[in-house]
């Protein structure tokens, strides 16, 4: 299946203004699930502008290789991490530039479904990390994307359900790769009001790379259509956020 490609070189420019940080609720389950100490080796697939690596630092002083595919995206990671503390490497999730047994503990957060190859990764994971180490996986599952508020915003579920693997195959594909103890958890955190304003604006901003995907014509149409949906919720609405934690063991 051809799965749609975002442009994160374009969204890099806006990426940290629209996103909100990692809620503490998803650091510390990176951190319990990937059994991540102070003498750690550590490796992000899918860093982004570093984001996760810098907050897992505030809790634990483990060494962390953070890993992009985009450039851009890199160079707000590396002006954000002033003390150098992270190792930032521009490579390719399917080939995986490490030697093999380097790493306690490989995790993902929201970027399995940017990747064509799941087999190929899973392989390469598996290959990178020591004997006994994790990985894990954040990600939604498919019942959580049809509950999520975008799904007022026409067609965007409907790529997703495309986009994003199901929880089952993950761990499926994680068990035909030799990982043992596949398990999974369902994380939910209330993260408080938002104003309707303010998510609206989140939205124009595209701060999803769903919507980056769609024409500039069908995003202007949507976007009307959204406007509308949201006055049901008055002057704001309550965003509870919830994920899957998919983990393997080498």
């Amino acid at each position: 299946m051809k799965i749609p490609k975002a442009n994160y070189s374009c969204i890099a420019k806006y990426y940290d203004k629209v996103r909100p940080p990692p809620a503490d609720a998803w650091i510390s389950k990176i951190i319990e699930y990937g059994k991540i100490n102070d003498d750690s080796k550590v490796l992000d697939i899918g860093c982004g502008t570093g984001r996760y690596p810098l907050r897992i630092l505030t809790f634990k002083n483990a060494q962390i290789c953070g890993l992009d595919v985009s450039a851009d995206m890199l160079k707000s990671a590396l002006a954000k991490d002033e003390r150098k503390r992270v190792l930032w490497v521009l490579g390719d999730a399917q080939k995986l530039p490490f030697q093999a047994n380097q790493f306690d503990c490989v995790y993902m957060t929201l970027v399995l479904h940017h990747i064509e190859n799941r087999t190929a990764l899973f392989q390469r994971v598996y290959y990178v990390l020591k004997t006994g180490g994790s990985f894990v996986v954040m990600t939604p599952s498919h019942s959580q994307i049809k509950r999520h508020v975008i799904r007022h915003f026409p067609g965007v579920t409907a790529i997703d359900l495309r986009r994003f693997p199901t929880i089952p195959s993950i761990k499926k594909t994680m068990i035909e790769n030799g990982f043992r103890n596949v398990h999974s958890h369902v994380i939910r955190y209330d993260e408080g009001y938002i104003s309707t304003n303010e998510l609206l604006e989140k939205v124009r901003s595209k701060y999803i790379s769903t919507l980056t995907l769609l024409s500039e014509e069908r995003f202007k149409k949507g976007l009307k259509i959204f406007h509308e949906r949201m006055r049901k919720y008055g002057d704001k609405i309550r965003r509870i956020s919830e994920f899957n934690f998919v983990v393997g063991q080498k």
